[in-house]
């Protein structure tokens, strides 16, 4: 078992410390706007500073039953947004009534969730989660695999889907539309892919 002061406790800070620059870039760049890409690198590097603060007492619980919440709260969260997302591809099937919906005032709704417990999951939960079971192989393992499936639907949503929906307030047509949606269900998939996995890495914690 890795000690607090030894390499390996600060190997998770390492892959945290570039992603959140990363995300705070791309969030920049799915807003369309190139200062607000600077901004968002700064706001992540500002973030790897305080974690890198917080790691050693963080690092404390990981022997505790408190090491099993951050990749519980992810798995909820995840399914949480998966589920916004199947309500409305369910209750707004074509391209004209889920166009319809993004271009209401009622998608201010949808949109405010996304901003909260996507960001909760990117910057807190999954590093968290990972860094409290560094030390243990089998777990570690799993939640590498969550966190790749889950990095990378959110790339996706960076760089397509998020710039996509913020263009359609200028106009779309109906067949970029059905394609956003055929996508989406593909997107949809990862989700159900990562609550799978933070779901076995949490049960392997138990044994």
């Amino acid at each position: 078992m890795a000690t607090l002061t030894h390499p390996t406790s600060r190997k998770p800070m390492l892959l945290a410390a570039p992603l959140a620059v990363t995300l705070g870039a791309l969030g920049g760049l799915a807003a369309g706007s190139a200062p607000i890409v600077g901004i968002g690198a700064a706001t992540g590097l500002l973030w790897a500073g305080l974690a890198a603060l917080l790691a050693r007492p963080l690092l404390r619980l990981r022997d505790t039953r408190a090491a099993d919440l951050p990749a519980l709260t992810a798995m909820l969260v995840v399914t949480l947004t998966f589920g916004a997302g199947l309500a409305q591809h369910v209750m707004y099937p074509t391209p004209e009534a889920y166009l319809g919906l993004m271009q209401s005032p009622a998608s201010g709704g949808a949109t405010g969730l996304y901003m909260v417990l996507n960001p909760l999951v990117e910057w807190l939960l999954m590093p968290a989660a990972m860094a409290l079971a560094w030390h243990r192989p089998r777990q570690r393992r799993l939640l590498l695999a969550a966190a790749t499936v889950y990095y990378l639907q959110r790339l996706t949503t960076y760089l397509y889907f998020a710039p996509t929906v913020l263009g359609w307030t200028q106009g779309a047509t109906l067949p970029g539309v059905g394609l956003w949606i055929t996508l989406d269900m593909a997107r949809m998939a990862l989700d159900l892919a990562v609550v799978t996995i933070l779901a076995a890495a949490i049960i392997t914690r138990k044994h």
